[in-house]
Parts: structure tokens; sequence; C-alpha cells
């Protein structure tokens, strides 16, 4: 439920407007359905996800007896002004205390459902959006020759390398975390773990293109196709964005900022996933994935994926220390599984890739262990599975066990 934040004298005066105006909404319902949600502007992903989503649902799903009021709260901290304006060139975005008001206080009221814009994500919805995200072509061309001045050829291929460190949301207190700053050090990587796959692609004269607001450390290499755009000092917001959509593929650790690359129709490798269950819910059917594994702390022995499964702790993770206080540790993925999973998706993104009998039998057993465990996701794939590194499969086939 929504917390209202403390009322100013303006809210003062605007709660009892608010409040009938709320009550209004349900005597109209009947000639017209008003809805509310807040924009998750404050990340990229979700403000991104989020929009593309709701416009792709009213593609399909005309209401012609239905209005619908986006808002963004003054408090909010944007991630991305350039895709904001791109979002607001879509969707129509309200900067209202008003409204803010009339949406928390209709939250409250019976019937809250029918005044909430859907907030649950169905990625098949967002496969092959691409043309309709395509950044104007003024802002490409722009974009195209300002990544020149920073070493990166647009005309020839590149990768993005988008790779969470600790240096991401170093400044933002987690809601409810009290002493703990931990709730996601799982997500965080080293960004020298991925420095044996961007040197392979570099020697295939493929440039790699290392993204990010804010890292911890430099990506360091002695060739010219490896490019720290994230260090360089020189990046702005809509260079992000013409990269993350222009790239050739995309490797990340799943940020949600990688959905730019998604909807713009390239692959995504999506190395050191934890959380197991957002295969279904947040991968399209063209990622090619590996996971974390975990092992008892006590004894060092790898739990396999049905005993990793068995834990509340794993199935819904969320807290990094939940996991730790079992006794299990988290197993990152080593620099060579992602570089065998990057090559995976570099061949299937080029139509080059070609499934083995016993490929598809390890990718059958895993897919049947998550049926199990989710067995109420088996109708999210509407457009296909994603594919879990084939490398990777072959090389813990007791992990399947």
């Amino acid at each position: 439920m929504r917390r209202l934040k403390k009322l100013t004298l303006q809210d003062l005066l605007l709660v009892v407007p608010a409040l009938v105006t709320a009550i209004l909404l349900r005597v109209l319902r009947p000639i017209v359905t008003i809805r509310f949600r807040n924009l998750p502007a404050d990340e990229i992903g979700p403000l991104t996800v989020v929009s593309q989503h709701y416009l792709r649902i009213k593609e399909t799903q005309q209401k012609k007896r239905q209005l619908d009021f986006w808002y963004l709260k003054d408090s909010v901290k944007v991630s991305n002004d350039y895709m904001l304006n791109f979002v607001k060139s879509q969707i129509k975005v309200h900067r209202s205390r008003f409204i803010e008001l009339v949406a928390a206080i209709s939250e409250k009221l019976p019937g809250a459902q029918h005044h909430q814009i859907e907030s649950e994500i169905r990625i098949t919805l967002l496969e092959g959006v691409g043309k309709k995200l395509k950044l104007p072509q003024k802002d490409r061309d722009s974009s195209s020759e300002y990544v020149k001045k920073i070493g990166i050829d647009p005309q020839k291929e590149f990768i993005a390398l988008m790779v969470r460190d600790g240096a991401y949301k170093s400044d933002i207190v987690q809601a409810n975390t009290q002493v703990r700053t931990d709730k996601e050090i799982y997500r965080n990587q080293d960004i020298n773990d991925y420095l044996q796959v961007a040197e392979k692609f570099a020697s295939m004269n493929v440039q790699i293109v290392r993204m990010g607001a804010k890292v911890e450390r430099p990506f360091t290499s002695n060739s010219p196709l490896i490019i720290d755009y994230a260090s360089t000092g020189m990046r702005t917001e809509a260079a992000d964005i013409y990269l993350a959509s222009e790239c050739a593929m995309c490797i990340s650790t799943n940020l949600g900022f990688d959905h730019i690359a998604a909807m713009s129709g390239k692959l995504r490798v999506i190395t050191n996933q934890a959380l197991i269950i957002q295969a279904s819910t947040l991968f399209y059917s063209t990622d090619v994935f590996i996971l974390q594994r975990f092992i008892e702390r006590s004894s060092g022995r790898l739990l396999t994926l049905s005993e990793s499964l068995q834990f509340a702790e794993i199935r819904n993770l969320d807290w990094y220390h939940k996991v730790i206080d079992r006794g299990l540790d988290f197993v990152r993925n080593t620099p060579e599984e992602i570089l065998e999973a990057s090559l995976e998706g570099w061949q299937r993104s080029k139509g080059q890739w070609v499934d083995s009998p016993e490929g598809l039998e390890l990718q059958a057993k895993y897919w049947h262990i998550y049926d199990t465990f989710f067995p109420e996701h088996k109708d999210r794939f509407l457009n296909g599975r994603p594919h879990v590194g084939t490398s990777f499969l072959r090389n813990n086939k007791s992990w399947l066990a």
C-alpha cells in the first residue's frame, strides 16, 4: 500500500478534494474507468519496460471507456532524462501532487484494483517491439557522431557490456534495511571476470563497449577495440540509450538497462543470474543465460538445481543475507563460462548456431526441473523459452541430477 509522504499545507488543502475525486471515480465507473499509476523513472529498466509494456497492452486491448493518468512524483530522482523524454513522447505523464493524492487515496478505498493501471509485466508482449522503440533519426545521427569522439566506430559491430558492480546503488538507502546494506550484493560482479570474453571478441575484430553510469574501477585492456565508455568521463544519457539500442549484442548481468537492447531486437547474454524464477518473468525467448549456483558453506558441497530450489530463500531470492544465513554461498560464473555463453549468443544472433541432440536433452532437463518448481509459469513462454548456455549445462550435468 502506498504511503503518503509527510503532508504539507498545500496537501492539507488538497486532501478533501482528492478524497471526493477518488469517491467520484467509483460513481463514474459504469460510464468511464479512470486509472492511475506512478511512472517508475528512478531506474531506467523499470522506466523502459513498464512504459513499453503499457503501450503494447493498449495496442492489443483497445478500451474506449477508459482514461489513464500516469504521474511522476516530484521526489523522484530521474535515472535518465533522455529516456524519460522519449517515454513522454509516447505517453502523457503528469507532474501533479493532486493526481498523486487521488491515486494514493483511491488505493485505500474499495474497488481500488479497478483504478490502477496493471502492474504485471508479460515480457512476451515486448518481443519484437523493434522500430517502435527506435530513437528519432536526428538523435541517432548526433549520437553516432558523438561516440566517434570516444573511439567507438558506429559503422562497425560492437557489443554492449553491462556489468553491475558495487558502485551501483552505493549511495541509495534501501527501504526497510535498517543497518543492512547487503540486500542485492549477489548482483554485483567483478568487471575483470569479463576481460577474457572482451579480448576474445576484440580478436574477432568486434568492438566491446563497457557501459555504466557509475562503476567501481576502470576496465583495462591493451586492445583499442575494448572501450571503457563508462570511465571516459564523456558518457551522456543520449549516448547511453543509443549504444544500448544500436549494439550488435549485449552481455549483461540482468541490469534492467539491457531491456533497451532486447526491445531493439538485440540478443542478450545474461550472466551470473541468481534469481532463477526470472527466466519466465523478465527474459526474452532469444536470451542466452547462465546462472549462479549454490554451495553448502560447511561442507563445500555443490547443491543441485533441485536441491537449491528446495530453499525458499533461493526460490524467492531477494535478500543476500537470507541465503548466507542458511549456511549457503553463491557460486559465480567463471570467466570461461561467461566466454562460452557469449560465443553461443553471438552465433545464435548470426543464425549460425546448431543445437546438438545432447544440448537439446540438457535444455529439456533444465526446464523440466524449472516447471516442477514453478508450474504456474508454463504459459508465460508464448514465444518460446530462452536458452540456458549449452556449454554451461554440458559442464555441469550433475547439477541437473
